[in-house]
Parts: C-alpha cells; structure tokens; sequence
C-alpha cells in the first residue's frame, strides 16, 4: 500500500528526538506492508473512527493514529501515550481525517 503522511503527523515527528523519530518512521514504513498487524485497534470515540498503532517496544510507548483509503494508508498522527485522548488531541486527529 502507499502511505499518505499529514502534515500533523510530520509536526508530530518534529516535536520527538531523532531515535523515537527513526523508530516511529520505522514502524510507518511497516504500516504499508501490513497496516492491520496485532497492535492496531480500530477506535471508534468521540466520533472518530479511525486506526491505532500501538508501540511499546524499544522504550516507546507512541501511537500511530491512521486510516485506510482504498490503496492507501494516511497517517494523521503520532503521540505518546500521555497526550493521546486529550480534546486537543481528538480535534487535531478530526481534522486530518481524509
């Protein structure tokens, strides 16, 4: 699949140091190989209905929120776990929805 990267998603990236960035990206280019692995979950709150990424591994504890359009994954955000169910947070991830 191709992978559609928002640009919150690239701000999100920003905001991290460059080994949970490489880690993140990592785990991003991976997504389009198999963008329905074992750590993903399909939220369905507060009106969003979109995917969740789990990462827990290499002392991460990130999510990568995305959706699914038609050949395509989009990635609409990366957050650690602390900042991920904030209003701010599901506002931001509403509007980054393709």
């Amino acid at each position: 699949m191709k992978l559609d990267v928002r640009k919150g998603a690239v701000e999100d990236l920003k905001q991290m140091s460059e080994q949970v960035q490489r880690q993140v990206r990592d785990e991003i280019e991976d997504l389009s190989d198999n963008p329905l692995g074992e750590n993903t979950f399909l939220l369905n709150k507060q009106g969003l209905r979109i995917y969740r990424l789990k990462l827990k591994d290499n002392n991460l504890d990130h999510r990568i929120f995305f959706d699914l359009d038609e050949d395509t994954v989009v990635i609409l955000g990366v957050m650690h776990r602390d900042n991920v169910y904030t209003p701010e947070s599901i506002k931001k991830l509403t509007s980054s929805t393709p």
